[in-house]
């Protein structure tokens, strides 16, 4: 039997308002509901019943009734500071901020000292962007409460809005030791740590907080951002899986998902995730660059510049937009558009640091906004490394004289024909660097296509085929005419001048047919050898050096003359993984040890801290050279991947590297 079935018709309010107290006590929600009802049918007008009724439907989750209930008692009680308040509160849970603001002030009014009004006040200005405001009120709740918890919280989050991480760290520390348990404020705590690049203390507070509320999307949340801080994608995107278990529909951690498996380099997992971000929140201008990012990388230029356009339509200074509009623009040969996109992505944000946890040295890395830098994620992981990544094409006499501190630094900038104007401040800062400057400008100079006859055309053993440059006029009246004009008989390969991985290359002359050549300002042209092995089979493989000493990476067959490793399909060829091995393992004896030694005598002549040669061996046992320069790509593969036997290999390379980054 409820608590209103034993109700008396003579009742009087104040006996139904007791007995709906010692219900609500008891835990009889509905009973004590259907008391406050009834006091209130009997006195519309008595302010207990209004407050308590209003509570009651507010905890019931009827908040507009509460509202309503609640406004009537501030209405007949102007002056009572906690009917303000209350109502204020309510007005703050359905966000109207603005109403909420105005009743916390009217509470104030009517009782300065009132400290959950200036908590409120101070969260809800934090909310409206305000938060020079919602500090002074946040700051004046923790002085008149130094013991409250919520105070130091609302004042940590006036911090962080005005960017003040340290200090909003150390406010939601001190909510946190003065209520343990508050879940918020160890989440708190490890975003503000997160934002002031301190991971290792973000990812404690975040794993206590996990511990605290494990069916706390937010907890998780917080715990991904800081593993990705200490640059541990995996376990980072296992934390937002445990997020969205939670809650499926959290655009936050659908984009930070989707971050983290592009550092894992699983791209199609990444696109579904930034994708199912834009369907939750299309407003997100991150995700659209990181999806212009991937469409780039896969081919899909036009959803790569569509995605850029969006992500610049809702972020105008977005830098990694701008710097995928640039690099698209410029191989539309449009580079004074382009030129516009990176001034704006790099003219005042040309230096990012990138703090490693523990790191083992400081390593600045000198590098272009162009695409022919030295890809060095994995030579220079950032688990491991502070890395300042500098595009010094924009540096000033002023930022080179006033760098912060580094061990060493790395020009990665491995492309002479895309140095542009990053050449001549590399040259600049060689001459004033006060550290190990690895791969020195002048050195990178000397590997260009149309150079490596001279600089390597002498050791005995090598075979490098003639190349020229030619500009895009040269070529205008048709490239074989240009061969002819150049010296280059028989079959020849076109390049476009900066590209790499087989892009816009193409084979003419002889007997080839003319293919279209893909626009440039200028091309190589290099003579063709047919180096087919005997098995009728083509072969490249690739040496890496550091410290001029030569290392085997990998060797690619295939059935055609452009070779390339990942379109090989080496993986369906046991036999083919098994001669691969041998040169992995035993390089001098797979090649012969006049061929291995002249793949040595190739690195001491490029002179350079860490480069790379792709070379096949002809039938006379002579290496003929593709390139040798620093732009060679190293990665590990994946350890339970079909190609994990090139990882001991590989591993000897990051080691080395690794050595000299300790000099």
């Amino acid at each position: 039997m409820t608590a209103q079935a034993k109700t008396p018709a003579d009742e009087t309010a104040q006996a139904l308002l007791e007995r709906g107290l010692a219900a609500h006590d008891a835990g009889d929600a509905s009973g004590a509901e259907a008391l406050f009802r009834a006091a209130l049918a009997l006195e519309p007008d008595d302010p207990t019943a209004l407050y308590l009724l209003g509570l009651a439907r507010f905890q019931a989750g009827a908040a507009a009734e509460a509202e309503t209930l609640i406004a009537r008692l501030a209405g007949l009680r102007p002056d009572h500071a906690q009917a303000q308040f209350t109502l204020a509160s309510i007005r703050h849970w359905r966000d109207d901020r603005a109403a909420a603001i105005a009743g916390y002030r009217k509470t104030l009014e009517l009782d300065a000292g009132h400290v959950a009004a200036l908590i409120g006040l101070a969260r809800a200005l934090s909310e409206t962007g305000d938060h020079a405001a919602a500090l002074q009120a946040a700051a004046s709740a923790v002085a008149k409460a130094p013991d409250e918890a919520l105070a130091h919280m609302a004042l940590a989050a006036a911090w962080r809005g005005l960017g003040e991480v340290l200090k909003a760290a150390d406010a939601f520390r001190q909510a946190a030791a003065l209520a343990p348990d508050l879940v918020a404020a160890h989440v708190g705590l490890s975003l503000a740590l997160s934002d002031a690049g301190e991971a290792e203390a973000a990812r404690a507070a975040a794993e206590q907080a996990t511990a605290l509320a494990p069916d706390l999307c937010d907890a998780w949340l917080a715990l991904g951002t800081a593993l990705r801080g200490v640059h541990d994608p995996a376990a980072a995107a296992d934390a937002f899986e445990r997020a969205l278990a939670i809650e499926e529909t959290r655009s936050v951690a659908h984009l930070n998902l989707g971050l983290a498996l592009i550092e894992l380099e699983r791209a199609a997992e990444a696109r579904a995730h930034l994708n199912r971000t834009l369907e939750l929140d299309p407003t997100s201008a991150k995700a659209h660059a990181n999806l212009s990012s991937l469409y780039y990388l896969a081919g899909r230029k036009d959803l790569a510049k569509a995605h850029a356009e969006r992500a610049l339509a809702i972020e105008p200074d977005l830098m990694s937009a701008h710097q995928n509009l640039a690099a698209l623009l410029a191989e539309e040969q449009r580079p004074d558009e382009a030129r516009v996109h990176r001034d704006r992505a790099y003219a005042t944000r040309n230096l990012i640091v990138t703090t490693a946890a523990r790191p083992r040295r400081r390593v600045l890395v000198l590098s272009t906004t162009e695409s022919g830098n030295t890809p060095d994620r994995h030579l220079i992981p950032p688990v491991a490394y502070t890395r300042l990544l500098w595009f010094i094409e924009y540096a000033s006499e002023a930022q080179m004289a006033g760098l912060p501190p580094y061990d060493i630094a790395f020009n990665a900038v491995g492309d002479e024909d895309l140095a542009g104007p990053t050449a001549a401040n590399a040259a600049r800062f060689a001459e004033i660097c006060p550290a190990r400057l690895l791969n020195h400008p002048a050195k990178i100079a000397r590997t260009r296509r149309d150079l490596a006859g001279e600089l390597l055309g002498r050791i005995s053993g090598v075979c490098v085929p003639r190349t020229v440059r030619v500009s895009a006029a040269e070529v205008a009246g048709g490239v074989r005419a240009a061969a002819a004009s150049a010296g280059i008989e028989g079959a020849f390969l076109v390049r476009p001048i900066g590209s790499h991985g087989g892009k816009g290359l193409v084979l003419a002359g002889g007997d080839a047919a003319d293919e279209p050549l893909l626009p440039a300002r200028a091309y190589y042209l290099t003579e063709f050898h047919d180096f087919r092995s005997a098995d009728g089979l083509f072969r490249k493989y690739r040496a890496i050096f550091v410290e001029r000493r030569p290392l085997p990476y990998h060797l690619a067959i295939a059935e055609r003359w452009m070779v390339h490793y990942e379109h090989s399909g080496m993986e369906r060829h046991p036999g083919r993984l098994a001669e691969e091995m041998r040169y992995l393992e035993d390089p001098a004896t797979a090649l012969g040890a006049a061929a291995w030694g002249a793949v040595g005598a190739i690195g001491a002549a490029l002179g350079l801290d860490y480069a790379g040669v792709d070379f096949s061996v002809l039938p006379d046992g002579r290496v003929l050279v593709f390139e040798a320069n620093a732009t060679m790509l190293v990665h590990p593969e994946a350890p339970d991947g079909p190609l994990a036997h090139k990882n001991p290999a590989i591993e000897r390379i990051l080691a080395a590297f690794r050595e000299m980054l300790a000099t």
